[in-house]
């Protein structure tokens, strides 16, 4: 059986992650098959309409959507549903998961890293992307859902780098270290453009 790497990219609506997730598809390998995921609570269907109205149809990506609120609720049951619908259609060479932005991310990674996936999933860098002006409002950096984005971060997106000051990135990684993410790397995009080599490096979660 083959083992599929995942991401997990995670971040507030709004920030920017069905864009990160486009560009992404544009950079796929031509010869790789890859599974999306999304969850967007409050934004049912949302996100699954973006991504198949911005790439033309195409029979190597799969989208997915677990619909009405945190795909890791029920213990993890809707996401684990989903997981078995995926892999009884095939075997992706690539996972990435969207999960909603007002949900719990360590849980989606908790289901991700079980046993009952080892043979299946492989942990790979999960994605938090920030909006690199966003630590100036208090409503963020005192958000649990936000802090704890940043803590299961192997990789903090600093996303509309170009909306930023020298001040702003500063800022947040300043905001970074204090929450204990010290070695967590910090890169600024504008637009959503990340990297897809930013995906290949192994989860610490795992």
């Amino acid at each position: 059986m083959k083992i599929t790497p995942v991401n997990v990219i995670t971040g507030f609506l709004g920030v920017g992650k069905t864009s990160s997730i486009l560009s992404l598809l544009h950079q796929k390998p031509v010869d790789e098959e890859w599974a999306i995921l999304v969850n967007e609570f409050g934004e049912i269907g949302v996100d699954q309409g973006l991504i198949k109205g911005q790439i033309a149809p195409r029979n190597d990506v799969m989208v997915f959507e677990v619909p009405g609120g945190c795909m890791c609720c029920a213990a993890g049951l809707p996401m684990e549903m989903a997981l078995s619908q995926i892999f009884f259609l095939g075997e992706p060479d690539r996972l990435i998961i969207e999960p909603t932005g007002l949900g719990h991310p360590a849980e989606v990674l908790g289901v991700l890293a079980a046993e009952a996936y080892a043979d299946q999933l492989e942990l790979h860098t999960t994605v938090t992307l920030v909006d690199a002006r966003s630590v100036k409002n208090e409503i963020y950096c005192k958000h649990p859902s936000f802090i704890q984005q940043i803590e299961i971060a192997d990789l903090v997106i600093a996303n509309k780098a170009d909306l930023a000051s020298p001040q702003d990135l500063r800022r947040l990684r300043a905001f970074l270290d204090a929450v204990g993410a010290t070695n967590v790397a910090m890169q600024p995009v504008e637009y959503g453009a990340v990297d897809i080599a930013f995906l290949d490096g192994r989860s610490a979660w795992s």
